[in-house]
């Protein structure tokens, strides 16, 4: 599960790409305008993730239409790729990813 990952994405508004690496328990990443980061946990194949994202860029649009919000996710790894679906909790706000593992981590 750990590892650097790319990450397509779909919110309220519209989509994107980033990427994303797994480690320790943790989740570092970014894209153009914004940063993520969080925890996750893996058990099998279930993968669930709490995601902190934060706009660092002006000017860049956001897939959720805020600069700051907190993702709950869940979803499921599957060979080299995690689906995911999830929100901002308390709101219709609902996301959708694909990671996709590009490398592993240097031991």
């Amino acid at each position: 599960m750990e590892g650097f990952w790319t990450v397509q994405f779909a919110g309220i508004q519209g989509f994107g790409a980033g990427v994303v690496t797994l480690i320790g328990g943790q989740v570092f990443g970014g894209d153009s305008g914004f940063l993520y980061t969080g925890t996750f946990k893996a058990q099998g194949s279930d993968f669930s993730a709490d995601v902190a994202v934060r706009r660092y860029a002006a000017g860049t649009q956001s897939v959720m239409g805020v600069d700051r919000f907190n993702l709950t996710l869940k979803g499921a790894l599957n060979g080299n790729t995690i689906s995911v679906d999830g929100g901002v909790a308390g709101t219709p706000m609902q996301f959708k990813a694909t990671l996709t593992k590009q490398a592993d981590l240097p031991r």
